[in-house]
């Protein structure tokens, strides 16, 4: 469904990203970590279109889509949403839902249900909790019909209550075929619902596999919490 090969960029000399590559599959959940710093974000920026790497080619369903600006890629099914909530806080749950996909209204009374909000479908975006905000701009993005959901933070600012329910949605996408990649710090919640998990550092892949597996790496721990935490 996506494949990343040998991205790199550098913002002057500081190197974001080095040949990092990847691919994701239909209907799979794939998690990328690392510290703060770690190049994730760049690396979203690139596949989602709002920046162009030095080097490297990005496949959507088999087509190179680097160089393709974020309106043209939503449009082919490749959406992102951001670690800060975008959306349009002085219209109604609905009509951003509007905004966000006119020609979408047929679904939605389904995507509302989905991530919870039908019942507030007339209240004011403003009027909304973080958790709320947070499964509105994730609805705003189905409603683009996505094929490839890019997740940045969603379990940002979430209380336990609100993270399993955006949990619940995540697997319930996840079975309905819509392929997933999330950057997120909580690990916890992360490895609760992704299949595999991608860790980078410095701009480089360390770490490629199950997340049972991230753990225990000496190379994870490393990045994380230094040389003295390595054992073995």
């Amino acid at each position: 469904m996506l494949e990343v090969k040998g991205i790199t960029k550098k913002f002057g000399e500081l190197q974001a990203l080095n040949n990092v590559s990847f691919e994701v599959g239909k209907g799979e959940c794939l998690g990328i970590i690392g510290p703060n710093g770690a190049g994730k974000t760049t690396l979203f920026s690139i596949i989602s279109g709002f920046l162009k790497p030095d080097k490297g080619d990005v496949r959507f369903r088999g087509t190179s889509v680097v160089g393709k600006k974020p309106s043209c890629l939503a449009k082919m099914g490749l959406v992102r949403t951001f670690q800060l909530i975008k959306v349009f806080k002085n219209m109604s749950v609905g009509e951003n839902l509007l905004v966000a996909n006119s020609n979408n209204l047929d679904f939605e009374k389904e995507i509302l249900k989905l991530v919870d909000l039908w019942d507030k479908r007339d209240t004011i975006a403003n009027n909304l909790s973080q958790g709320e905000l947070r499964r509105l701009s994730i609805g705003m993005a189905l409603a683009t019909n996505p094929k490839v959901l890019l997740l940045d933070e969603p379990f940002s600012g979430l209380s336990v209550k609100e993270a399993e329910r955006l949990s619940e949605i995540i697997k319930q996408l996840e079975s309905d075929g819509i392929t997933q990649i999330i950057i997120e710090h909580k690990l916890k919640e992360l490895f609760g619902i992704t299949d595999r998990v991608l860790v980078l550092n410095f701009g480089e892949v360390i770490f490629k596999g199950y997340a049972e597996d991230a753990i225990k790496d000496k190379k994870v721990i490393e990045a994380y919490f230094g040389k003295k935490y390595v054992t073995g």
